[in-house]
């Protein structure tokens, strides 16, 4: 259950108390909080269309640039925190294991995220790398949060969840920004910002931001883990009205990270039965230009055309190298007649990868690839009809979108919602939904060594999980389910949001025990050593359900007092399965996923110039199995509090002090399970930061 440590609870109390009794003492302000705006917030990622997050038929959520800066956060999972059905655990200064209702990992691999339509879905590792800043804080206008499948809209892999990031319109970016970051352990953040109009319907923006933190501390032993942070992103935007609804985007954005860690993986030459920490560091880069044209026809055709260019890689100094070029082209038309709304199109996706493994992974044969290149095409087509039966009362939302990828086959998502008005506040809706999971380059070309029992043992043992070159390719995982939901604005001051669903999975990636060989492996040295090779061969040999439900409150205390409540129940129950290896791994999946997460934020306006903002927020524990020694590690359960208080000098320039995790001691969130990485400890830590326009 939740871990609640009294201090933990007394503390929490007593921040809340203390805002009540402020509170109590002051007026409105003219900063006023107005929960009737935020019900009235437009999302476009559920349907590819605006809607008004109070009418759709999906667990939705928004983050607004404002719960962004008041969030006092410096990386971009840090802000999803706040969203129910998100669970996010931090790994060490800069990576994040993030997922959307269960199966979280390094490389969460069903949860699709995407920047103004475009994935950042990386095909090799099947996920995200979130070390990388794919966009600065301060240009994100807002995050749209969409909980459950939505491939029927976004294609395959976004299986539970797509997160949509959309940016700013370079006219409300003119003129200049600066904002500065400085706190505790390194950590600390730069952004610039410059932006104009060149006429009433053309403008621009050019920004830049930099992040850095120090090595954090191990779990095993306190000493630094080596994980330093430094990053980078450059943005630029440009946009323009063309007149008789059309407008013109055009973007770029270069981004690069450096990113220290320690994997044991390295055998220690002068004493082979020991696996010692080595020492490495990651570097990622990408670089992207794209555009959008939106245009309307006069027979009143919406439609719009995107495409981007990407080219980016992800590297591991003097252990491996993956680059790629990706190509994204999107069409999309709407059109309305009666009581239908439709809306259809058309997408590709090409992937050309080309991976570099060093000379000391193939001597030491840690790590071999069957393809060192290989292109990946992905092309679907979607159509979607939002069927007004009753007007203001009952709609109904029918869709599917076939995609067709060299690497798993072809695959059908569709579905079904029905959505019911009973009144102005209410809303209640139910889905049907099914979404495939294409496998990754990873799971499908890579064979690593990632269990060793030394010359010491009377058995020297290595188990690798297997690739098999020349086998038959894995299958897509599929996931098929029904959601609920239900959406009210009981009174002006009070709205609540409910949903629950329940999933099945079927083909999920799991191992299956293959051959069995006598290996000579070269140890620094000593030279050629006789190891028992235990394959691991990779099959979709898992099966399971997955079931939950979320829980959002938003409550006015009064015009300048908000409260905001979530809460997050999850659980993974696999199936019983004849393959032993695939029953182990399963329970291990059961065993690996926190039950409970809850989050509750307070945004207060002291008065016109002043805000202080609370958050406490929480997991229940967990267990992760750890490479290469497959020892079982808990990840306990924790409760924290952050804390920010913000002062406007006057409309351009604002302090602000903020403390993060000011709850308890060191804790871990995560433990990976990706690459044997050794776990780190997350610490309390304080900011003061400095927003000046100009």
């Amino acid at each position: 259950m939740l871990k609640s440590p009294p201090k933990a609870i007394a503390a929490a109390v007593a921040s809340f108390v203390l805002l009540v009794s402020w509170n109590s003492a002051y007026g409105a302000q003219d900063d006023d909080l107005s929960l009737e705006d935020l019900t009235k917030t437009e999302v476009s990622s559920v349907s590819r269309r605006n809607q008004s997050l109070s009418n759709v038929p999906a667990a939705a959520f928004v983050i607004t640039s404002e719960d962004i800066r008041r969030s006092g956060a410096l990386a971009l999972p840090d802000v999803l925190r706040m969203v129910p059905g998100i669970q996010v655990a931090q790994i060490d200064s800069g990576r994040y294991a993030v997922t959307a209702r269960g199966f979280n990992g390094r490389f969460a691999n069903k949860l699709q995220v995407l920047v103004d339509g475009r994935s950042i879905y990386n095909p090799f590792f099947s996920g995200t790398v979130w070390e990388q800043d794919a966009i600065p804080l301060e240009d994100i206008e807002r995050i749209e949060v969409i909980r459950g499948a939505g491939a029927a809209m976004w294609g395959v892999n976004a299986v539970n969840g797509v997160i949509n990031i959309i940016s700013k319109h370079s006219r409300s970016q003119t003129g200049g920004m600066l904002t500065a970051t400085l706190g505790a352990h390194g950590q600390g953040g730069l952004y610039m910002r410059g932006g104009g109009e060149i006429d009433p319907d053309t403008s621009w923006k050019l920004s830049a931001q930099g992040r850095q933190a120090e090595a954090s501390r191990q779990k095993a032993d306190n000493s630094y883990s080596q994980d330093e942070l430094t990053n980078g992103v450059v943005d630029f935007r440009f946009d323009r009205t063309l007149g008789a609804g059309s407008d013109l985007g055009i973007w770029a954005n270069a981004a690069r990270s450096s990113l220290g860690d320690l994997y044991p993986i390295e055998i220690d030459p002068t004493n082979p039965a020991v696996l010692r920490a080595f020492a490495m560091n990651q570097t990622t880069n990408s670089q992207t230009v794209g555009g959008r044209y939106r245009w309307l026809t006069g027979g009143g055709i919406e439609s719009s055309l995107q495409s981007s260019l990407t080219a980016a890689s992800v590297g591991l100094k003097d252990l491996f190298e993956e680059s790629h070029t990706q190509f994204d082209l999107d069409y999309q038309g709407r059109y309305a007649i009666g009581d239908h709304d439709v809306l259809w199109g058309l997408s590709h996706r090409s992937v050309s990868d080309d991976i570099m493994v060093s000379n000391t992974m193939v001597k030491n044969q840690i790590f071999t690839m069957a393809k060192h290149q290989f292109t990946q095409r992905t092309s679907g087509v979607f159509l979607h009809d939002d069927w007004t039966l009753v007007e203001d009362k009952l709609r109904l939302g029918l869709g599917a979108r076939w995609d067709h990828t060299n690497l798993g086959g072809t695959s059908f998502a569709p579905s079904a919602t029905l959505m019911w008005t009973p009144s102005r506040t209410d809303t209640l809706w139910t889905k049907y939904s099914r979404a495939p999971r294409m496998p990754a380059r990873a799971e499908q070309d890579v064979s690593i060594y990632h269990t060793y029992l030394p010359p010491s043992a009377s058995n020297p043992l290595a188990t690798v999980l297997n690739a098999k070159p020349g086998s038959a390719p894995l299958k897509q995982e599929t996931m098929e389910g029904v959601e609920i939901g239900w959406r009210s604005q009981l009174t002006q001051q009070f709205g609540v949001d409910v949903s629950a669903y329940r999933y099945r999975y079927s083909n999920i990636v799991s191992s299956t025990l293959g051959n069995t060989r006598i290996e000579l492996i070269t140890l620094p040295l000593v030279g050629p050593t006789p190891y028992v090779v235990q394959e691991l061969d990779r099959c979709n040999c898992a099966n399971g359900w997955l079931s939950g439900a979320e829980l959002s409150i938003d409550w006015l205390v009064s015009p300048v007092w908000r409260l905001q409540l979530s809460y997050t129940r999850t659980q993974v129950d696999m199936d019983d399965s004849d393959n032993s290896l695939a029953q182990s791994q399963g329970k291990v999946q059961e065993r690996s996923t926190a039950r409970h997460y809850g989050s509750l934020r307070s945004q207060w306006n002291v008065s016109s110039s002043q805000q202080f903002d609370a958050w406490v927020r929480g997991s229940s524990g967990f267990y992760r199995t750890l490479t290469p020694y497959t020892t079982e590690v808990y990840v306990p359960g924790y409760v924290t509090l952050d804390l920010r208080y913000a002062f406007k000098i006057n409309k351009d320039l604002e302090i602000a002090v903020s403390g993060r995790n000011l709850i308890g001691a060191r804790h871990i969130e995560y433990a990976t399970d990706y690459v044997p990485a050794t776990p780190a400890l997350i610490a309390p830590s304080a900011f003061i930061s400095g927003r000046w326009k100009f």
